[in-house]
C-alpha cells in the first residue's frame, strides 16, 4: 500500500532554467546551474526506476506500507530518504536510489567510485549515507515525536535494514576480499529488490518454535503499519532551496553601487549579449541597467528605448536613452 508518493520537482527545474536566462550571471554560475539541473534530472530518473519496481511488487500488498521521498528533521538534523518500506513484522527498509549510469566500484576498504566517460571519480559512500538516515530514525523512535505500537505494555521498536538501489543497466564492481561483504550485499539493482527482501524474510524468520514466537510478538496488523506510516508521512518537510542564494546570484538593483558599476563595465564589454525582449535588437549596458533597476514595471525584462515607449503602462516612467 502506497502512503506517500514522491514530491514533484517541476518548480525547482523551472526556477533553475529561469536563472539560466538571466543576462548578468557569470559563466561559472551558469555551469553550476546546468550541473544542478542534470543532477536533479538524473536523481529523479533513478528514484522513478526504483519506485516502479517497489510499486510493482508491493503497492497492492496489504502487508506493506510504502513511502516515497520522505524528508524529516529531528533535533537540528535532517534525513532525505528516497523510499521507506514497512512490513507487518515491523521491519523498515530504508532505501537509497542511485542511478550511476556507468556503474560503481567499491574497493576492499569500502571506498566508492563512479564513472564518467569511462573514468572513475570518488563519491561519498551511499551505505554511510543510509546509515546516518537509520541512526536519525532510531533517535526519532526513541523520542516522543512519534508514537510506536504497544503490546503487553511494551513498545514495539522497528528493526531497520538498508538497501542501496542502482539502475538495472549499471555495473557493480565489488572487491573480491572484503570484511564488509555482508554490508556490500545490500547494494543491489532495482530489479532485484523483491528477491532480496524475500531472502531477508526467510533468513530473519526461521522455522524454529522459539524464533517463530519472537517474530509473532512483533507481528502487527495492516491497519497498524498503515497508521504508523501516515504518522511518518505527517513529519515530511520538503526542502525549500533559495537557488539564487545557493549560486550567489544578486540582482543588479540589489547590489552595492561599486558592484553594480563593475557589472555594467562587464556588460559594456559584452554588449552583443544584451537585446530587447520585444524586437530582439541589441541594447547598450545603460539601457539594460535602467530596465533592471525598474524591474517591477518592466517585469524583469530588458526593452530598447523605442519598445519602452510602446508599453502603455510604463508611460509615466522616464525612459533610458541609449
Amino acid at each position: 500500500m502506497i502512503i506517500k508518493e514522491s514530491d514533484k520537482r517541476e518548480h525547482d527545474l523551472a526556477e533553475l532554467n529561469s536563472l539560466l536566462m538571466l543576462p548578468y550571471i557569470s559563466q561559472d554560475q551558469r555551469k553550476q546551474i546546468e550541473r544542478e539541473i542534470r543532477n536533479i534530472q538524473s536523481g529523479l530518473k533513478g528514484e522513478q526506476e526504483a519506485a516502479y519496481q517497489i510499486n510493482f511488487h508491493y503497492k497492492n500488498n496489504a502487508n506493506w506500507a510504502i513511502l516515497h521521498d520522505l524528508r524529516f528533521e529531528f533535533n537540528g538534523d535532517a534525513a532525505q530518504i528516497d523510499h521507506l518500506m514497512i512490513n507487518r513484522f515491523f521491519e523498515i527498509y530504508v532505501c537509497e536510489s542511485k542511478r550511476f549510469g556507468e556503474g560503481i566500484a567499491i574497493n576492499e576498504y569500502g571506498e566508492f567510485s563512479a564513472f564518467y566517460q569511462g573514468k572513475p571519480y570518488g563519491i561519498a559512500s551511499p551505505l554511510e549515507q543510509n546509515n546516518r538516515h537509520k541512526l536519525l530514525l532510531k533517535r526519532l523512535f526513541k523520542s516522543d515525536e512519534i508514537e510506536l505500537p504497544m503490546r503487553m505494555g511494551m513498545k514495539i521498536v522497528p528493526s531497520l535494514h538498508s538497501l542501496i538501489l542502482v539502475a538495472n543497466s549499471a555495473i557493480i564492481q565489488r572487491p573480491k576480499n572484503s570484511e564488509n561483504k555482508r554490508e556490500l550485499e545490500r547494494i543491489i539493482k532495482n530489479e532485484q529488490i523483491a528477491k532480496r527482501i524475500d531472502k531477508d524474510i526467510f533468513d530473519n524468520h526461521p522455522s524454529t518454535l522459539i524464533q517463530q514466537a519472537a517474530s509473532c510478538f512483533k507481528l502487527v496488523s495492516s491497519k497498524t503499519i498503515t497508521e504508523f506510516a501516515k504518522k511518518l508521512a505527517s513529519l515530511h518537510k520538503p526542502l525549500k532551496v533559495d537557488w539564487k542564494a545557493r549560486f550567489g546570484i544578486v540582482d543588479p538593483i540589489e547590489q552595492p553601487e561599486v558592484k553594480t558599476a563593475s557589472i555594467v563595465q562587464n556588460h559594456t564589454k559584452q554588449e552583443q549579449h544584451l537585446f530587447c525582449a520585444s524586437c530582439k535588437k541589441s541594447v547598450t549596458a545603460n539601457v539594460a541597467k535602467f530596465c533592471w533597476q525598474n524591474k517591477v514595471k518592466f517585469h524583469g525584462k530588458v526593452y530598447c528605448f523605442n519598445c519602452q515607449k510602446n508599453i502603455k503602462q510604463l508611460c509615466s516612467v522616464g525612459f533610458a536613452r541609449e
